[in-house]
């Protein structure tokens, strides 16, 4: 205990004192909730007006099997939820594909089709459920085709749709952003239908919000908050960068712009990190981009508890955990918050674990008092100080990521996947050393340990369920419709068209997941090996 620190390497004291904020103005640095910039949340009442969206993570089997799970969470008192596709579907890949044998249907719900969309959400309008589509380009720009197309069949108009479209090019699938995207599909083009989606979401569906940045992610690699928030930071300022070249200004695409985060163990961290992204992106986008709507410089955030804080070892500690990092992102001011279940490290959650992590959250809301005052910590000697130190370190290295050209280019460059590998094996010798207690790892291990239920795969009969079912679904489907829709699909891909509309239009006449992606591929002569 020599050498006490932050996860984040920033050095604690003993004790805080008024000597250690003696630098903070209250109106430039804190301001009142509500009020630039920001840093005591983007509401004046925070959750005395509304407490923040109670989302679960939701995808797995088939898409029957996810709507189910989506129902009966809402039954339970849920008020949104993300959506997580499975492996196959993330590459955009259908779940007949050679290379989705043993991965349909294990970390999400696959999705091939129009009609797989509508199941998932039967009984759910887009224009009332909010859905968080956790999905990366250039899959994304298909699932925001079809999340359209179901909503014109239920009668829905565009600018009445809402929810969430994540859209994050490059940490989506980290931990080897770079080699994950490219294998499948050029980095070029995975940026380009990443434009696409946001630009889209601007101009025709004005309430549903977009996420350039996928801070979640990055951070489940091992990274620290500092490098999570400033790769995510970074990450919307290349898009942001680029939506301005599209001619769009910054007061139309700023306000529909949000953030998805991690919320770790280490509880003043948290706290800290998302009050300093708040009040740091507030300045970014007055200051640097000339926003002049309030609602421009809000950063939105939803945050979902550390995964990789979860241990498989005594599950049923993780409930502490995931308590402890929800009360310190409701305490922070997020707007969306998602508990992971107690089992993630075993199985698929189970009803009874998925149900017990919406519970956290409904007691923090309801029971402890906590959110009866908005920004209950602001004035804390220790939080003030760390606060400021956290926004120091973040924008230091927004700066050096924007030295080597931006973070499209930290990627190409290797440097950021440096990172991420540094980060764990510096986190692994923690452990090893004992420099870093985990309960039921490295220090206080149980013979006995606690039996759980959990979810049982059902790997080979998720995948005959979906392989005879798109063997029906493409004999019933007008074939010409399709090869003439897919080929329009390459013609446009060809040019500088937006490809929202025409994606659209091809799910609309059948197409599937896997043949856009081919059809996409192949315009620009593009061939994978698996």
């Amino acid at each position: 205990m020599d050498k006490l620190e932050t996860p984040s390497h920033i050095p604690i004291k003993l004790c805080y004192g008024s000597e250690d904020i003696h630098n903070i103005n209250y109106k430039r640095d804190l301001g009142d909730p509500g009020e630039y910039p920001f840093t005591r949340g983007i509401y004046p009442d925070m959750y005395r007006g509304r407490v923040w969206t109670l989302r679960s993570q939701i995808g797995y089997g088939t898409p029957e099997d996810t709507n189910k799970r989506i129902l009966y969470l809402y039954k339970q008192g849920q008020t949104g939820f993300t959506m997580t596709i499975d492996l196959p579907t993330s590459y955009g890949f259908d779940s007949d594909h050679p290379i989705a044998e043993g991965e349909v249907g294990v970390t999400g719900v696959p999705v091939s089709t129009l009609e797989d969309m509508e199941t998932i959400f039967r009984g759910l309008s887009p224009a009332e459920v909010r859905a968080s589509l956790s999905i990366r380009p250039p899959v994304s720009a298909v699932i925001l085709a079809m999340y359209v197309g179901i909503a014109e069949k239920k009668g829905v108009p565009q600018d009445q749709i809402i929810g969430t479209q994540q859209d994050d090019p490059l940490f989506q699938m980290s931990g080897g952003p770079l080699q994950t995207h490219v294998q499948f599909f050029p980095l070029d083009q995975i940026m380009r239908l990443c434009f696409d989606v946001a630009e889209y979401c601007t101009r025709y569906l004005p309430r549903l919000n977009w996420m350039p940045a996928n801070g979640y992610n990055i951070r489940e690699t091992g990274v620290n908050a500092v490098q999570e928030a400033a790769f995510a930071i970074a990450g919307a300022l290349n898009i942001a960068n680029e939506l301005l070249k599209r001619g769009l200004n910054i007061d139309e695409f700023a306000p529909r712009l949000t953030f998805f985060q991690s919320s770790h163990i280490d509880f003043f961290e948290e706290i800290a990190k998302f009050r300093a992204m708040r009040r740091l992106w507030a300045k970014i986008v007055k200051e640097r981009f000339g926003a002049k709507n309030p609602r421009s410089c809000w950063f939105r955030t939803s945050v979902q508890t550390a995964g990789s804080s979860l241990t498989t070892q005594q599950p049923l500690n993780n409930l502490i955990r995931a308590t402890i990092e929800s009360m310190a992102a409701v305490l922070s001011g997020i707007q969306s918050l998602q508990p992971s279940s107690y089992d993630e490290g075993l199985s698929l959650p189970t009803e009874e674990s998925a149900t017990l992590s919406l519970r956290i959250q409904q007691i923090i809301a309801h029971e402890t008092g906590i959110t009866k005052v908005v920004d209950s910590l602001a004035g804390s000697y220790y939080l003030e100080s760390l606060t400021n130190q956290y926004e120091e370190e973040i924008s230091k290295l927004i700066a050096k990521i924007e030295e080597m050209g931006g973070i499209v280019e930290a990627v190409r460059s290797g440097w950021l996947e440096n990172q991420i590998l540094e980060a764990r094996v510096t986190g692994q010798k923690a452990i090893e050393k004992k420099e870093k207690i985990i309960v039921g790892v490295n220090e206080y291990k149980s013979e006995q340990e606690a039996k759980i239920k959990i979810h049982r795969i059902r790997t080979a009969e998720w995948e005959n369920k979906r392989k005879a079912y798109l063997r029906s679904f493409r004999k019933r489907r007008d074939a010409i419709a399709v090869s003439n829709a897919l080929q329009e699909v390459k013609e446009v891909f060809l040019t500088s068209q937006n490809m929202i509309p025409v994606l659209i239009k091809a799910v609309k006449a059948g197409a599937t997941m896997g043949e856009l992606h081919d059809a996409m591929r192949e315009a620009v002569g593009f061939k994978f090996e698996y």
